[in-house]
Formats: C-alpha cells, sequence, structure tokens
C-alpha cells in the first residue's frame, strides 16, 4: 500500500523571460531565459514527493510524441504509471514578468480527456489520495462526484487543490466545489482561492466556511506565500510564518507545500510540525534557481 497516490495534471511546462511588455501582434520579442520543466499542480507535487523521498505513486496519462517522451523521462523519484494516449502532450507556457510575477498560457492537450475510466483501473491501494488540478482535467473534473465516492469507499482519505478556474470563481464553480467537499478530509487553497470560493476577504473566515462542508475532522489548509500558511481543523486555528529569503522562482510553490505537508502528516507527524515542513520545503524551493527541494532526512517536520 502506498501512503499517497496523486492525480491530476502532469504536463510539460515551458518557462521562458524576463517579458517587459507583450509583444505587439505580428512582431518578435527576444528573451534571454528558457527552462523545460515537470509542470502541472499534481506534476509539481510529484516532482518534490520523488525528491523528499516520500512513499507515493502517481498514474497519468501522456501523448505518444516527443514532449511525453520527454516527460516520461523526467519523473524518476518515484512510481508512476503512465497512460498513453492519442492526444499531443500538454504544454504550458509560463512568461515571467520584472516584478517576478508569472502569466501561463496552456495547451490542454492529453489533460482534456483524462478521466476516471482511465485512472480507476490503475489506482493502487493507498492511505491518501492528492487530487490535483481539477479545473485544467475538464473531463476527470466531471467524473468528481463518482471519483470521490470510490475513494470513500476504498477507505482513502482525500485531499484537493483544484487550483484556479479559467472562468473564475462563478456561483456555479462555488456550488461544484462545496458539492466535494463532504468526500475531502484536507483542503489546500491559497488566499486567492478562498476568497474566490468563499467572498471572505479574511482567510481564517473563509476557512472556517469551507470548513463547514467537510467531514468531522476535515482541514482546510491556506497557503498564504510569504506570510506562511494556517490550518483550521475541529475549530482549532494554527498559523505558521515563512522564513525571510530571497524569492528566485515561485512556479510550483503551492505544489511543493502540498507535498511536503502531505508526506509530514502521513508520518504521524501533528497539524503544526506538518504546516512548518510544508512551509519551509516551500521556502527553500522559492529561493533556488531549479526548484531545489529540500530532502527530507536534512529537514525533520518538528
Amino acid at each position: 500500500m502506498s501512503a499517497l497516490v496523486v492525480l491530476g495534471n502532469v504536463n510539460v511546462d515551458l518557462i521562458l523571460g524576463v517579458l517587459r511588455a507583450w509583444p505587439e501582434p505580428g512582431t518578435e520579442t527576444v528573451l534571454s531565459q528558457a527552462a523545460w520543466r515537470v509542470g502541472g499542480n499534481a506534476g509539481n507535487a510529484a516532482v518534490a514527493l520523488g525528491a523528499l523521498g516520500a512513499d507515493a505513486s502517481i498514474i497519468s496519462t501522456v501523448g505518444d510524441d516527443l514532449p511525453g517522451h520527454w516527460l516520461r523521462e523526467q519523473l524518476q523519484g518515484l512510481p508512476v504509471t503512465w497512460i498513453t494516449v492519442p492526444e499531443p502532450t500538454s504544454i504550458t507556457v509560463a512568461f515571467s514578468h520584472p516584478d517576478g510575477e508569472r502569466s501561463f498560457v496552456t495547451h490542454l492537450g492529453h489533460l482534456k480527456s483524462l478521466c476516471w475510466e482511465q485512472l480507476h483501473p490503475h489506482l493502487p491501494a493507498a492511505r491518501m489520495a492528492l487530487l490535483a488540478g481539477a479545473f485544467l482535467t475538464p473531463t476527470l473534473r466531471q467524473n468528481y462526484p463518482e471519483l470521490l465516492q470510490n475513494l470513500a469507499t476504498r477507505g482513502v482519505r482525500t485531499a484537493l487543490d483544484a487550483g484556479w478556474p479559467d472562468d473564475g470563481f462563478t456561483p456555479a464553480v462555488r456550488a461544484e466545489v462545496a458539492s466535494w467537499l463532504p468526500y475531502v478530509h484536507l483542503l489546500l487553497v491559497n488566499e486567492a482561492e478562498a476568497s474566490g470560493l468563499t467572498c471572505e476577504t479574511h482567510p481564517e473566515d473563509a476557512a472556517r466556511q469551507l470548513a463547514q462542508h467537510m467531514p468531522p475532522g476535515g482541514t482546510v489548509v491556506v497557503k498564504q506565500g510569504r506570510q506562511g500558511a494556517l490550518a483550521l481543523q475541529n475549530g482549532t486555528l494554527v498559523q505558521v510564518r515563512a522564513p525571510e529569503v530571497q524569492v528566485v522562482d515561485t512556479v510550483g510553490a503551492g505544489d511543493t507545500f502540498n507535498a511536503a505537508y502531505l508526506h509530514a502528516l502521513l508520518q504521524g507527524y501533528d497539524q503544526h510540525s506538518s504546516l512548518t515542513f510544508g512551509v519551509q520545503v516551500a521556502s527553500h524551493a522559492v529561493s533556488s534557481e531549479q526548484r531545489h527541494v529540500l530532502p527530507a532526512a536534512l529537514l525533520s517536520p518538528s
């Protein structure tokens, strides 16, 4: 039995920069930086879990093309079940701006057809499942009611980081996510997502509102960037501040936090220790050029 299985969006990221202004139509701009990476909410988490030596596995579709072959070669740190599909592999192009922020353009490719029917036959026995990037896997998103009920029947605890919907948090999207929450044991959101889901401006108030939809003992985690993170469980609030670091690269920071936080929880650490570990690992990752993740052996969640 794996401690954790990751289901969701794994794709290729092409990161370009620094883009100081959007090019006019018909013109060309030369950029000084370019990097290929494993990307997507699930892909970023998988990279971090592998670096931490976590007891985890991942199931993903992939295209039978050059980006797909490259993607297969990158995730060597943990067991991966690759399901080849007749679509091009999804690619996201990220443009970095002078202020450190990024804009993303995504071709869904193989993620568009990713579905529960494909994943279900390969699902291993696991203590927990991380569902990542729901809004970038449109068919799997439609399967969430069946998927969540199936995991519950198996006795698998569910962690959810749905990401940001391309149409924003409309009333329909908020209702959809609320319908998932009775099956979600750990909800992982950032401040903007928490506000979008609840219309609350304060993270604590948003967490309390979201927790009302979750099963007894459910935990809402709100990732707050430079401010750290907070977790609300059974009405008890835990907050951890992030260390001061020189931010170099924020791509995948929240997904790296997810990996470290869940890794610590599944080892039996308490809420404060797990939250601290997640914040410390994510802070180290964003302060390194190559998204370096501290091994668990060097940074104990205590």
